[in-house]
């Protein structure tokens, strides 16, 4: 009989860390950051210390403490004078999803645990590695730690590609069994606010564990949730872990809905469209693609985003916009060189402009990856979208506002396409953002689709599938499932 262990996702949105212990393997589902115990203790300016390992997530409840040490990363143990053990506990971790409530804390486990995820999973989390400097950025490969190797001039810090190892990642098909020791498991794509979201059925020790992930029915591959629906239903679940994130909610917003609303505002308006909408929720990308082709403008992203939807398409994965079709916003970083505006001062040369000054310069301001998008002909500046408002529909994040300085948005609107704000912190942000937004004279209109499903939906989900037991997780108020 399998014991199922909850180590995170228990009466708490987000935060899945789920162990499945079989007679003979060990699975975890999902390994995630639980964004309220972080807030409960850390803050922008007060961080956890790297310098001490995992320790600092271990005190402050953000990492198991209870479970078995061989699942951590070896360099950590090592620092904490731990011999790392040969063995590494965990058989593997079933990733639903890149979202970082899912899989933010792989950062902490061992490199040769092998982790099963889609391959649009992988590649958003290599696009999160390749283009964040975020405490938890080791998610593809790992980079070793307080590790010395011999120099010309004596020892000196292992780093670079010296110091990266690669993850043992696991990339799998939809409906096709695999197998681990004395247990398999299935994957079920299923609709949610991030591209490669999975559901699993897991079969060992003669039961069948169903666990959804996150989910919903209502974006654009709903059909995808309904057909795990139908086959978990088939399959005879004798225990279903289920989320349950809007149980208490019973309103429908769909992703046509978004577009047709989205449409409606832009066809009205004669200056800038400013949109704010998650970065990696590629069907929201597609909406306001779509509404951006029917009004005559272009999408803008920034270069994070085109750096994940040149990923996907040289991937081969469909379904969403080509590299070649958006517009790459690249911001002035450094010294400001992008751009005609500024002027730097030569020894026996004077002020020179901007634009006349030596390209290796202006890549000095970039990291390299971002390098790429420089000179691009779908590339814009500030300054582009400034003098050509009318034609664009530019997607700006909370912490990109101060490119509004620049671009001087006219006769413009905000569309804020994302969730609302649900705590202190994030009213806080928001006022700040309709300060902004005030200052330049852009009206507000929200207009959303949730990544889950409602309460009805999902007590229409647990009564087709009819489970055995159920476990409701991803979700402060369980006791709702059962009224």
């Amino acid at each position: 009989m399998v014991n199922v262990k909850i180590f995170g996702g228990e009466r708490e949105i987000g935060g899945n860390k789920i162990l499945l212990e079989f007679k003979n393997t060990r699975l975890m589902l999902d390994f995630g950051l639980s964004f309220n115990q972080e807030k409960k203790y850390f803050s922008e300016f007060l961080k956890p210390r790297m310098l001490n390992g995992f320790l600092d997530w271990v005190e402050m409840g953000l990492l198991p403490s209870h479970l078995d040490l061989p699942i951590y990363r070896k360099d950590f143990l090592g620092h904490l004078g731990i011999n790392p053990p040969k063995e590494k506990f965990l058989d593997g971790l079933l990733l639903s999803h890149a979202h970082s409530d899912h899989s933010a804390l792989i950062h902490f486990l061992r490199e040769d645990i092998p982790i099963f995820c889609s391959k649009e999973t992988y590649l958003i989390l290599k696009a999160i590695e390749d283009t964040s400097q975020t405490l938890l950025s080791d998610l593809v490969t790992l980079s070793l730690r307080f590790h010395f190797v011999r120099g010309r001039e004596g020892y000196k810090r292992l780093t670079g590609d010296n110091a990266i190892v690669e993850r043992n990642y696991q990339i799998i098909e939809p409906y096709k069994k695999y197998q681990i020791n004395d247990i398999e498991f299935q994957a079920f794509p299923v609709d949610h606010s991030i591209p490669g979201a999975l559901a699993f059925v897991v079969y060992g020790d003669g039961e069948k564990i169903g666990y959804t992930g996150d989910l919903r029915f209502h974006g654009r591959r709903g059909s995808q949730t309904k057909e795990f629906v139908s086959r978990a239903k088939t399959e005879g679940l004798d225990i279903f872990l289920c989320e349950g994130t809007r149980i208490d909610e019973e309103d429908v917003q769909s992703e046509e809905d978004v577009e047709k609303r989205a449409t409606e505002i832009v066809e009205k308006t004669d200056g800038l469209v400013v949109v704010n909408y998650p970065a990696r929720d590629l069907d929201r990308m597609v909406s306001f693609f779509n509404v951006a082709k029917k009004t005559g403008r272009k999408l803008v992203v920034n270069t994070r985003q085109a750096y994940l939807l040149k990923l996907f398409e040289e991937a081969g994965i469909k379904g969403y916009p080509k590299f070649s079709d958006v517009v790459v916003y690249v911001e002035k970083k450094g010294w400001g060189i992008l751009g005609k505006n500024y002027f730097y001062h030569f020894q026996d040369v004077g002020w020179v402009r901007s634009s006349d000054v030596e390209r290796r310069f202006l890549e000095a301001d970039y990291e390299k990856w971002e390098r790429e998008f420089l000179g691009l002909d779908n590339m814009v500046t500030a300054e582009d979208i400034r003098d050509r408002q009318e034609e664009f529909i530019f997607r700006c994040d909370n912490f990109e506002l101060q490119e509004l300085i620049d671009i001087k948005p006219k006769n413009g609107v905000y569309i804020r396409s994302k969730t609302e704000p649900f705590d202190d912190d994030m009213v806080i942000e928001e006022n700040r953002v309709r300060n902004w937004l005030k200052h330049f004279n852009l009206p507000i209109h929200q207009i959303h689709a949730s990544g889950h499903a409602n309460g009805i939906e999902i007590k229409e989900m647990i009564k087709e599938i009819g489970p055995k037991k159920l476990i409701p997780i991803h979700t402060e108020k369980p006791e709702l499932f059962f009224k």
